[in-house]
């Protein structure tokens, strides 16, 4: 009796977190680049205290980010991963590397010292992976230690 009440409550809080990441999944999936860099400035904004200037500033790098992000996004979804050559994975995560580096640079050149220390701590914090490749990424770590 323990065991299926262990299972039912493990079951449950299961289903519950996922409930919750397809609702948030969902609300954010239907905003343009441009509502979303809007958001992601406001949030800095709140988080940074970010100056008039500065929001001008961000709000149209971000809205250039998010352009380039859904560009990138459109052109991977008509790619398929699995016949990709190695040259090919190479170069497209060479290309993002470089994208990412030249954002980070930039926004640099827009903040201050702590504001970026501040900005750089959050963004690690962030998760890097979609939700399509945790669950084997979890995996493969969870082998290594067994």
């Amino acid at each position: 009796m323990k065991k299926i009440m262990i299972f039912l409550f493990l079951g449950t809080t299961l289903l519950s977190f996922a409930q919750t990441e397809n609702r948030q999944k969902k609300m954010n999936a239907d905003f343009t680049s441009e509502q979303k860099a809007i958001l992601k400035t406001k949030q800095m904004a709140l988080e940074l205290d970010l100056t008039d200037g500065q929001q001008k500033q961000m709000l149209a790098l971000n809205k250039k980010w998010a352009e380039e992000k859904a560009t990138r996004k459109a052109k991977m979804k008509s790619v398929n991963e699995e016949e990709m050559t190695s040259d090919e994975r190479f170069n497209h995560m060479n290309a993002m590397l470089d994208s990412k580096i030249a954002h980070q640079s930039e926004v640099k050149k827009i903040l201050t010292e702590d504001q970026y220390a501040e900005w750089k701590k959050a963004t690690k914090k962030m998760p890097h992976r979609s939700k399509d490749r945790r669950p084997q990424h979890y995996r493969q770590n969870r082998v290594g230690q067994k």
